[in-house]
């Protein structure tokens, strides 16, 4: 069976461009606006001069984008020089529990940590907390936590939804956004696993059976 997620939506409309087309879009209309002004000014000033290839201008250009793309989606990346990074190397982040009170990621350091990130309105997320439940039948001594990651969902509709899901483990929300942005999440559910030193192991999008999930632990 594959896995099923669901893409977190763009921010705005409008706001930034949706895809690298999308980007290379502007960047070609720019210069063609460019290279309009310039003909202007050199045939008013009477300089006869060759301007600059557009192709030239677009090769110069398409380097820069893929060059910053490429630092964007590598260079931020929380100890990237090390293939299993640890928590406490800039992964950690605060969690507002149910009962409002927050604390750290990293508070639960010392036994294996299964941390899902979901959002309520997410269909493929309540199916992870099916393979979730039966993971704490199996290893009741593993941390599970479940944060969302979703803006809307205040405290008072998690509660709801954990009661509606019989979901009995820890249960926050990403409420200051470092969550989504240290993982990374463009795919909901997210899946981490952290072993009991502290180092994540695993990173999966999408629903993660109970099988998998436990495999890993047994390797920890």
């Amino acid at each position: 069976m594959s896995r099923r997620s669901i893409k977190i939506p763009p921010k705005e409309a409008g706001s930034e461009p949706s895809s690298d087309v999308e980007k290379y879009d502007d960047v070609l209309s720019s210069l063609d606006t460019i290279q309009t002004r310039r003909k202007v000014a050199a045939s008013s000033s009477g300089n006869t001069e060759n301007p600059v290839k557009p192709t030239t201008i677009v090769m110069a250009v398409v380097i820069v984008v893929i060059a910053a793309t490429l630092l964007l989606s590598f260079g931020s990346l929380p100890n990237d020089s090390k293939s299993d990074p640890k928590l406490t190397d800039g992964l950690d982040f605060e969690i507002r529990l149910l009962d409002n009170t927050t604390v750290w990621l990293s508070d639960y350091l010392g036994k294996p940590i299964i941390l899902d990130l979901f959002a309520t309105w997410c269909g493929p997320c309540a199916d992870q907390i099916v393979e979730l439940q039966k993971l704490q039948n199996k290893h009741p001594n593993v941390h599970i936590i479940s944060v969302s990651i979703e803006p809307n969902d205040v405290i008072s509709v998690l509660d709801d939804y954990a009661l509606e899901h019989s979901m009995d483990w820890i249960i926050g929300h990403d409420f200051t956004t470092k969550g989504a942005s240290r993982f990374q999440v463009a795919f909901i559910p997210t899946m981490a696993f952290f072993n009991s030193q502290g180092t994540r192991k695993h990173l999966e999008t999408g629903v993660t059976s109970e099988a998998v999930m436990s495999s890993w632990i047994a390797a920890d």
